[in-house]
């Protein structure tokens, strides 16, 4: 994060294509990943789970379990039905058309209204001093 703006960079969209939900955990942290619904996770998961963005993958397979009965090559191919995509925010519709129109906005209470009556001012002694009780 920088200056409160979500760094989008460090994340990678999953989308999981493989007709069957796959399960995988990083930092004790469990992801269920749903077919075809996308989930937003950090680079350094991805990396752990999927060895996304790493030549050699067998530590993952291993830990996924998709040697079990496969080939590498086969696990490979596996994996090519999940997509790796950037994260985007979404950017909001600001237009006018959109905007809701509620009646007229509320004022502050007595903010900057004159009652006629004027300002009363204290001496600086009777503006100094205790709450009280409170």
């Amino acid at each position: 994060m920088n200056d409160g703006i979500l760094d989008t960079s460090d994340y990678v969209r999953v989308v999981n294509n493989t007709g069957v939900d796959i399960k995988g955990m990083y930092s004790g942290t469990t992801y269920l990943f749903r077919v075809g619904a996308p989930t937003d996770i950090h680079v350094t998961a991805a990396k752990h789970i999927f060895c996304f963005g790493l030549e050699d993958k067998m530590n993952c397979f291993h830990r996924l379990g998709w040697l079990d009965g496969r080939t590498y090559e086969e696990a490979l191919n596996f994996l090519s039905a999940i997509s790796f995509e950037e994260v985007t925010l979404p950017v909001p519709d600001i237009s006018p058309k959109k905007r809701a129109k509620i009646g007229k906005p509320t004022p502050l209470v007595n903010a900057g209204v004159d009652d006629g009556e004027g300002d009363s001012s204290l001496s600086p002694s009777e503006a100094t001093g205790t709450f009280g009780d409170l």
